[in-house]
């Protein structure tokens, strides 16, 4: 089941990489350590978005 707060999280890691370029998605992807990637762009967004919603689940709420 999800949460309100967790699909919110899920939305901005989506659009972030949306507003990414391809090169910028690369570079991301190369700076956290995936170097063998499928060739398929949409592929790499997938990888990238699961990371970016990683980091902002990692990030400390307002009480700890």
């Amino acid at each position: 089941m999800s949460h309100f707060s967790t699909d919110l999280i899920a939305d901005q890691a989506i659009d972030t990489v949306a507003n990414m370029s391809d090169h910028d998605v690369k570079k991301a992807l190369f700076n956290a350590g995936k170097r063998v990637l499928p060739k398929d762009m949409d592929a790499k967004r997938d990888i990238l978005v699961d990371i970016v919603f990683g980091d902002l689940m990692d990030r400390p709420g307002p009480h700890g």
